[in-house]
């Protein structure tokens, strides 16, 4: 019982640290020049220790990818014809 509500809080502190918002801000970092209202946010993939995701800014479309704690933020500037943007998250 003790392993599962381990597992259910470290889940939980993974969730809140590649939230919408810290996504945001993260692009708009690594992209610089930007700010985090102008970044949205598409298909968000989450695995057990990264997170990838795609993004809209007035500059431009990228890929991004990033561990699930948010260090280490890479982001791929890409044709906005990749990315699907009909389902913002």
């Amino acid at each position: 019982m003790k392993l599962i509500i381990v597992f259910a809080l470290a889940l939980l502190l993974c969730s809140c640290a590649s939230s919408i918002e810290s996504l945001s801000g993260a692009t708009a970092k690594e992209v610089g020049n930007t700010l985090t209202k102008d970044v949205t946010i598409y298909n968000v993939h989450r695995g057990a220790t990264t997170v990838s995701w795609q993004a809209k800014t007035p500059s431009g479309c990228y890929e991004c990818d990033a561990e699930d704690m948010m260090r280490q933020v890479r982001c791929l500037k890409v044709d906005c014809s990749k990315i699907d943007t009909s389902k913002p998250e």
